[in-house]
C-alpha cells in the first residue's frame, strides 16, 4: 500500500516553530497536495506498485495480503486479515482520502467500492495521460472534501471504511469523523490511522489535531465504534494513532 494524502478547506492560522503566524487556505493546501502527488506518481516505488495493482497480482481474491495493512490493522496476523477478507465479500467499501491510489482497488470481492478524493479529477487525468489508465477504474469516486456529507453514502457502507493518513490534512477533521460514523452501517469495519500532533513542524498541507491519544480514542468510541486493535508508529516523531474498529 502506497499513499500520500489531503488538505484543509477554510482559512486556518497556524503557529510555526519560529513564532510567526502563516495562513493556510484550501487553495494553498490543494496546490501543495497536488504537487506532492504528481511528484510521488513519478517515483519508481509508485510505478512498481501501480503495475502490480493493475496486473491483479495484489487482489485479495488471489490471496495477496498487503504488508502495511496487515501490520497496522491486524497486528501481523494472517488469520485476522483473512477473516477480514471473508467479511468483505459482497459488501460495500469506502476509502476516504486515498490521493494517488487506493488499496480497495485490490479488494475485488467487494460488491461496491467508493472513494472520496478532492484531487480525484486531476490525479486521474495525470494517470491516464502519463500511465495510460487510472488505478481508480471500477471505483465510484466523489471529487469533494471529506468534510462534506454525501447523502448517497449515509448508512451504505457495510464492509469497511479505510481512512489512513488523511485526517490531519484538514482543519475541519471533526466533520470527517462525523461523516465516517454516518456512512458506517452496523458491523462495518474501520481501518483508521492519522498523525495527531506534528510538534511545530506542520507545513502547508498539515494541521494539528492534538496529542492526547486516549481522548481521541474516546471520541472514536463516542461516534459508535468498538475498538478492536490500536496501533501507533513508534518511529515517527509526530504523535500518531490508529485502530481497527467495528460500528455497533
Amino acid at each position: 500500500m502506497l499513499s500520500i494524502r489531503k488538505k484543509g478547506k477554510s482559512a486556518f492560522k497556524n503557529e510555526e516553530q519560529s513564532g510567526s503566524v502563516t495562513e493556510k487556505t484550501w487553495d494553498i493546501s490543494q496546490d501543495y497536495e497536488l504537487k506532492s502527488a504528481i511528484g510521488f506518481m513519478q517515483s519508481p516505488p509508485f510505478q512498481k506498485y501501480y503495475k502490480g495493482l493493475l496486473s491483479g497480482k495484489l487482489n485479495i481474491s488471489v490471496g495477496h495480503r498487503d504488508d502495511l495493512i496487515l501490520r497496522e490493522f491486524f497486528g501481523g496476523s494472517a488469520k485476522a486479515f483473512d477473516n477480514f477478507v471473508k467479511h468483505l465479500k459482497g459488501r460495500t467499501t469506502l476509502d476516504i482520502g486515498p490521493c494517488v491510489s487506493t488499496p480497495t482497488y485490490a479488494w475485488d470481492t467487494a460488491a461496491k467500492r467508493y472513494a472520496i478524493e478532492p484531487l480525484y479529477k486531476p490525479i486521474v487525468a495525470w494517470q491516464r495521460a502519463n500511465l495510460g489508465v487510472s488505478c481508480f477504474e471500477g471505483i465510484e469516486c466523489f471529487a469533494k472534501p471529506a468534510e462534506e456529507r454525501i447523502d448517497k453514502l449515509v448508512g451504505a457502507v457495510d464492509g469497511a471504511i479505510l481512512c489512513r493518513n488523511m485526517l490531519d490534512h484538514t482543519p475541519l477533521w471533526p466533520f470527517v469523523l462525523s461523516n465516517i460514523s454516518a456512512y458506517a452501517a452496523p458491523g462495518c469495519k474501520l481501518l483508521f490511522w492519522t498523525d495527531l500532533d506534528h510538534h511545530g513542524t506542520a507545513d502547508e498541507g498539515h494541521y494539528d489535531i492534538g496529542s492526547d491519544k486516549k481522548t481521541f480514542k474516546n471520541l472514536i468510541e463516542a461516534l459508535g465504534f468498538k475498538i478492536i486493535r490500536e496501533y501507533s508508529i513508534k518511529e515517527r516523531t509526530d504523535s500518531n494513532w490508529g485502530c481497527y474498529a467495528e460500528k455497533i
